[in-house]
């Protein structure tokens, strides 16, 4: 861990909560990994440690909901099986029937956007798209997806549903970055970890480093990358000027939102 990084991590956390006392929000939290080595550069897992309230509660391993951040694995289940990003599908109202019940879901903006292709509905985050390709794909892949990702809070057990591409699951913020990571390491698997190196007193290493294991091809994570990168095809959605563009820099991105606005995150 990169101590000094981390507190220019910890200062800008508890900066951005003060900043955005107005809309309700109370703590936030942040991971920055290595992706290269699965280093953890800085873990701050609340606005601060000493906050009497929740201080000591950390963010980052709580299981919390991803809401649309959760997508990438969707459309990377999606490209694995064939699709393209010039793939269409339909973004119309659609209805989901079981014994049980009747589940109709929504954009984020109550509007139907027609024929879209996969480009344009995972950078611009329509959730309609996203569940009918769930429904298509199955959802205990993609479950298989995320456990083979890192995502160390879904259970193999059969018993989610079409909902989890808008992030009806919960995961730890933590396993989410390194989903991310894997997009990074162009579909290279890695645990992240705090240590680099531990070694006994004889100067001996007994670091046992975790494993590289390949998850996805080079091709589809790239075209995750590129999707999440593509801020003309969000525009949208996101507008010209918005948060997720950096002048200069060419960077992957993705939000994810949880009902009531519970939850927000950014992931890249």
């Amino acid at each position: 861990m990169d101590l000094d990084f981390h507190d220019k991590i910890q200062q800008i956390v508890s900066e951005e909560v003060v900043r955005n006392a107005y809309l309700n929000i109370s703590n936030g939290a942040a991971v920055v990994l290595d992706p290269k080595s699965g280093e953890i550069l800085a873990y701050v897992g609340s606005r601060d440690y000493y906050f009497e309230k929740f201080g000591s509660f950390d963010v980052l391993t709580a299981y919390r909901q991803p809401g649309s951040s959760i997508k990438p694995v969707t459309y990377a289940l999606a490209f694995k099986n064939g699709y393209t990003p010039l793939s269409t599908i339909k973004d119309e109202r659609v209805v989901f029937k079981n014994q049980w019940e009747t589940y109709i879901p929504v954009n984020y903006d109550g509007r139907y956007h027609g024929t879209v292709n996969f480009r344009q509905a995972l950078a611009n985050s329509y959730n309609i798209p996203a569940v009918k390709l769930v429904s298509k794909l199955g959802a205990d892949n993609m479950v298989e997806l995320g456990r083979e990702m890192g995502l160390t809070t879904w259970e193999k057990d059969g018993s989610y549903g079409i909902s989890i591409t808008l992030g009806g699951k919960e995961v730890r913020l933590l396993d989410l970055a390194n989903v991310y990571a894997t997009f990074a390491r162009n579909g290279v698997n890695l645990e992240a970890t705090p240590f680099i190196s531990i070694k006994d007193p004889k100067g001996n290493e007994i670091l046992e480093k975790s494993k590289e294991k390949r998850i996805l091809s080079e091709e589809v994570s790239f075209l995750i990358t590129n999707i999440l990168s593509d801020s003309k095809s969000r525009i949208p959605a996101f507008g010209v000027n918005n948060f997720l563009t950096i002048p200069g820099q060419n960077v992957a991105v993705k939000t994810g939102t949880t009902d009531n606005k519970r939850d927000n995150l950014t992931l890249g």
